[in-house]
């Protein structure tokens, strides 16, 4: 093999890493699309649901206050959790943006993969639980 031809060959190989770097960064990128719109339908059932559950929980805190304060605190940390998360894929949106981005992109898809998983869990685990406290109050006759 001549020199130029060995040359040729580095090209090609950096190439090839340059565009497979850019594979895992656009793959980094939607998955952490899909993480944020996980988080909005989580939000947006919170959004629907907390002022129903605050207005029903209300009416049984002379009698039970702790129900009343559970369900509120429920609603609250969620959303709180959920706004945190939303924040933490904006802030890896820059980092995926930037030069340096992540060390090791395989790595880097991998943990945004089992992020996603874990996002997608959560708005049918919140609805689950506003279905619950909402059939509660169904059968106790709390309207």
């Amino acid at each position: 093999m001549d020199f130029i031809s060995w040359l040729f060959g580095l090209i090609g190989l950096a190439n090839d890493r340059t565009m497979r770097a850019s594979d895992k960064r656009a793959e980094v990128s939607r998955l952490n699309a899909e993480v944020a719109g996980e988080l909005g339908k989580a939000l947006d059932i919170l959004s629907l649901a907390t002022p129903r559950l605050k207005r029903l929980s209300s009416q049984i805190a002379t009698e039970h206050p702790e129900i009343n304060l559970s369900i509120v605190k429920f609603l609250d940390e969620q959303r709180a959790m959920a706004l945190a998360m939303l924040k933490q894929t904006e802030d890896n949106k820059t980092k995926i943006t930037e030069a340096r981005g992540f060390p090791d992109w395989d790595k880097a898809v991998r943990d945004f993969q089992e992020w996603r998983i874990a996002a997608s869990r959560i708005p049918p685990w919140i609805q689950g639980i506003v279905d619950r406290y909402d059939s509660v109050f169904i059968e106790n006759g709390i309207r």
